[in-house]
C-alpha cells in the first residue's frame, strides 16, 4: 500500500499581503484541532498557578495593616522564591510551547504531516533551544536601550523558527538568515517591506488578543472594584493580603481562560508569519534562479562566434 504524497504548500504563487492575512485565518481554522490543544492546555494550566503563587507571596509579604505586625522575612523569601520559580517555569514552557506551535504551522504549510510530539521535541533540541535563548537575551538587552533596538530585532528575527525548521540553520546563522529575509525588498517600496508586514501581522494579533483578554478579565476587574468599594463604604481599611486571598480562587479560572484565548490568537500569528516566510523565500529564490539563468544565457551568447 503506497503512502499518499504530502499535500502541497498553499503558496504555489505569491499572494498579496491582505490575502495572506485571510489565508492565515483559513490555515488556522484548518489545523486548529491538530495544534492548539497540545500547547494551550499545558500553558493555560501552568498559568493558573501564577495567581496561587502570587497570593502566597502577598499573604506573607503583607501580613496585615496593624502597626504591631511585621512580615516574617523567612516566609517572605520562601514565598517570593516559589513565585519566581512558577513565573520562570511559565515563561519557559510558554516560550517553548509557542515555538512548537510555530514549528507545527511551518510543517503544515510545507506539506509535512503535523506531529506535536516532534514539534515539542524540536524545541528541546540543544541547538534550537540555544538559538531561541540567544535571540531572547539579545532582544531583552535591546529593549534596555530605549526599547527601539529590541523592537527592531524582534521584527527582523521573526522568521528564526521557520528558518531552523526548513533550512536547518541555527545560532547566528538562523538569525542572519531571518534578518536577510526580513530586509528583502528589491523594489524599495515601503508598503512591500517585510518588516512592515511582520509588524502588521503581530500588531493585528496582539490587538485582537488584548481585546479578547480584556473581555475575559472585565468581570474580575468589576468584582475586584466592587469588593474594594464595599470594604471602604463599610469603614474597613483594605488589607492587600486578605483581598488577594479572597480573590485568588476567582482569578485562577480567569487566568486560565485568558491564556486559552491568547494561545488561539498566537496560533493565527504563527500561520501569518509562516506564510510570510514561505512567500519571501520563494520570491527571493525565484529571482536568484532567474538571475542565474540570465547569466548563463549571456555567457553562452558571448562565447558564440560572431
Amino acid at each position: 500500500m503506497t503512502t499518499p504524497p504530502p499535500a502541497p504548500a498553499p503558496l504555489a504563487t505569491s499572494l498579496p499581503f491582505r490575502q495572506m492575512l485571510d489565508e492565515a485565518v483559513k490555515q488556522t481554522r484548518r489545523h486548529f484541532r491538530r495544534i492548539y490543544p497540545f500547547v494551550a492546555i499545558p500553558v493555560a494550566l501552568l498559568s493558573g498557578l501564577l495567581p496561587l503563587a502570587q497570593g502566597l507571596f502577598f499573604r506573607d509579604a503583607f501580613p496585615g495593616v496593624s502597626p504591631g505586625k511585621t512580615p516574617d522575612m523567612a516566609r517572605m523569601m520562601v514565598a517570593f522564591g516559589a513565585f519566581a520559580v512558577v513565573m520562570v517555569a511559565f515563561m519557559v514552557v510558554s516560550g517553548l510551547g509557542y515555538g512548537a506551535m510555530f514549528t507545527a504551522a511551518t510543517d503544515a504549510l510545507a506539506g509535512r504531516e503535523i506531529s506535536m510530539r516532534r514539534a515539542w521535541g524540536t524545541m528541546l533540541r540543544p541547538r534550537v533551544f540555544g538559538t531561541l535563548l540567544l535571540m531572547t537575551l539579545v532582544i531583552l538587552v535591546g529593549f534596555m536601550f530605549c526599547v527601539l533596538p529590541g523592537f527592531y530585532l524582534g521584527l527582523i528575527w521573526a522568521f528564526a523558527v521557520p528558518v531552523m525548521v526548513v533550512e536547518s540553520r541555527f545560532g547566528m546563522g538562523a538569525l542572519s538568515r531571518s534578518a536577510e529575509l526580513a530586509r528583502y525588498n528589491p523594489n524599495r517600496q515601503f508598503d512591500a517591506d517585510p518588516r512592515l508586514h511582520v509588524f502588521i501581522t503581530v500588531m493585528v494579533g496582539t490587538l485582537l488578543g488584548y481585546t479578547i483578554n480584556l473581555l475575559v478579565q472585565l468581570p474580575f476587574m468589576v468584582f475586584q472594584q466592587f469588593v474594594l468599594m464595599r470594604d471602604v463604604a463599610g469603614g474597613q481599611k483594605p488589607d492587600p493580603a486578605q483581598m488577594m486571598a479572597r480573590l485568588t480562587w476567582f482569578q485562577v479560572p480567569t487566568q486560565i481562560l485568558g491564556m486559552l484565548t491568547n494561545t488561539a490568537v498566537y496560533l493565527y500569528i504563527c500561520f501569518g508569519l509562516a506564510l510570510l516566510f514561505f512567500d519571501l523565500k520563494q520570491r527571493q529564490e525565484g529571482l536568484d534562479v532567474e538571475a542565474a539563468v540570465a547569466g548563463l544565457v549571456q555567457r553562452h551568447r558571448a562565447r558564440r562566434p560572431a
